[in-house]
């Protein structure tokens, strides 16, 4: 009986092992791709960022996950924002856009679920200056969903929380979310709290003890927080969803919501997004008490 008893045991682990093999390795292909990087930068209309109006630029590069529906939902809902507000807006997935002159004529970065290693040295370097100089920044959901950055300036101080995992039993549940701040452009149009579907991103600690201004936060007692595998536990006591903080002079605000294409159309996250670029280009609210400095 006893060696019935190992023998079952020994089965249970490898196929837990196996499991958590086949997990990895999807997980992997998911996510990894080999970095493509732009060398020439797209041609900026002529008028953009010359005729007056709010300059936002929109990224969308993927060489990590790509949120196929996510991404042509948010474009459509930030063209649909810039109509409306009289923004003038450029989209492109071409990071070699990323320079001094071309950054130069923006007032806004938009990172609609750009995800993965996407740009180089020199690019990178244009748009933490261009931040740390004044520029706003908006990251909309993968903006933060890797699992690793090898742009660290990038995770530590631009988007402020490590991503390790968003729930998958199921993936999308509805949750309470709680205002934590109503008096942000992005936020005096909610109510105190909503239910919304989603899949919810958990990080390795919370952006709060660095620093930044949480506007909303997930009740973890309204779904279930497990991850990939049944005993992984996604929770994180304190759970912020979106923040705003401030880089050097530069305005930044990520949401960790939208992963779905529905939610682009919902008044909350319209709203949302739309008092956040709004904020970012210094057209309403107020800056930052203090500012996140980095090395």
């Amino acid at each position: 009986m006893k060696r019935v008893l190992k023998i079952g045991a020994l089965v249970v682990v490898s196929l837990l092992l196996v499991s958590s093999l086949a997990g990895y390795l999807y997980v992997r292909s998911m996510l990894y791709k080999e970095p493509i990087y732009d060398t020439v930068s797209p041609e900026l209309p002529a008028a953009f960022g010359r005729d007056g109006r709010p300059a936002i630029l929109v990224f969308s590069k993927t060489n990590g996950f790509r949120h196929e529906f996510a991404i042509p939902a948010g474009q459509k809902m930030l063209e649909t924002l810039a109509a409306k507000r009289g923004w003038a807006i450029f989209s492109t997935e071409n990071a070699a856009v990323f320079t001094p002159e071309a950054l130069g004529r923006v007032d806004v970065v938009v990172s609609n679920n750009g995800s993965g290693d996407n740009a180089t040295e020199d690019q990178e370097t244009a748009l933490r200056a261009f931040v740390e100089g004044g520029g706003g920044f908006v990251g909309i959901h993968g903006a933060g969903g890797d699992y690793s950055f090898e742009w660290q300036f990038y995770v530590d101080y631009l988007i402020g929380a490590q991503f390790i995992g968003h729930i998958m039993n199921p993936q999308f549940q509805e949750a309470t979310v709680i205002v934590e701040d109503a008096t942000h452009p992005a936020t005096r149009h909610l109510k105190e709290s909503w239910k919304h579907t989603e899949e919810w991103y958990s990080f390795e600690s919370s952006p709060r003890a660095r620093g930044v201004n949480v506007l909303l936060s997930v009740d973890e007692d309204s779904y279930e927080q497990t991850g990939m595998m049944p005993w992984s536990d996604l929770s994180m006591g304190d759970h912020p969803v979106t923040w705003n903080h401030c880089v050097g002079t530069g305005r930044v605000f990520y949401t960790a919501i939208g992963h779905e294409a529905p939610t682009y159309e919902l008044p909350e996250f319209t709203g949302l997004i739309g008092g956040a670029i709004a904020w970012a280009a210094g057209l309403d609210g107020e800056g930052c008490e203090t500012a996140i400095s980095a090395p």
